[in-house]
């Protein structure tokens, strides 16, 4: 793991999203990878103290940011946490969302299957708009549907800090909306990006993908706003 802001680590080489550590008296780790980093994610969890209970929390249901959810639950002490739009498909009582891929992703996805099977898993807390979790000094909950119906970010005010989950990406030093054939509502995020995110104060964006922007994250959010004509 490299420490990529104080107190904030992120696990290298995982074949998902981003998986963001903030360790302490209230240890958190936000979104999990696909299932096949589970090892790896339970290598780095091991080295922290075992009397810590895990709040672990995904930015939103796809299989990229929650795959070893269920395994690591199984292995230690974990509270999992994601919004209430995004529970019942972790937990197996609403249908996953099936998009329409063209034929080279069909034949991708096909082939890395076993990457994908998917795990429901039971989520402890419900989380809404304006919960805070304890932990790094309170991480305020903003939701921001679109990718999916319960997307969510992380903002701490007090130190600039925003994680973006897949609302923002950043895909090789360019910021980017949620992908467009993995989303329900793709306009619908754009909108709250521009309605809810650009009006945080952050300065450092730590995205579902792609690095972490430390210093004028909020400028680069505009940016690409503008790109697309949508600070208005």
């Amino acid at each position: 793991m490299r420490e990529v802001f104080p107190g904030v680590y992120m696990m290298k080489r995982t074949w998902g999203s981003n998986v963001y550590v903030l360790p302490g008296d209230n240890p958190v780790m936000i979104d999990a990878g696909f299932p096949v980093d589970r090892r790896r994610i339970a290598r780095r969890l091991a080295g922290f103290p075992s009397d810590k209970r895990w709040l672990l929390v995904a930015t939103h249901y796809h299989l990229d940011h929650t795959g070893s959810m269920k395994w690591i639950s199984e292995s230690f002490e974990t509270t999992i946490a994601a919004h209430a739009g995004d529970a019942p498909v972790m937990e197996g009582s609403m249908p996953y969302d099936i998009f329409k891929l063209n034929l080279p992703q069909t034949v991708y996805y096909k082939t890395l299957s076993p990457l994908f099977r998917y795990q429901y898993v039971s989520v402890d807390r419900k989380l809404e708009e304006g919960d805070v979790l304890d932990t790094l000094g309170g991480l305020e909950v903003i939701h921001i549907p679109g990718h999916t119906r319960g997307s969510i970010a992380l903002y701490q005010e007090n130190r600039g800090i925003l994680f973006s989950g897949d609302t923002v990406r950043n895909e090789n030093g360019v910021l980017e909306g949620p992908p467009p054939q993995f989303s329900i509502a793709p306009v619908e995020s754009f909108t709250n990006i521009r309605e809810k995110l650009l009006n945080l104060d952050f300065e450092v964006l730590l995205p579902g993908h792609g690095d972490p922007i430390i210093g004028g994250a909020r400028d680069e959010v505009h940016r690409m706003m503008s790109r697309r004509g949508g600070t208005e």
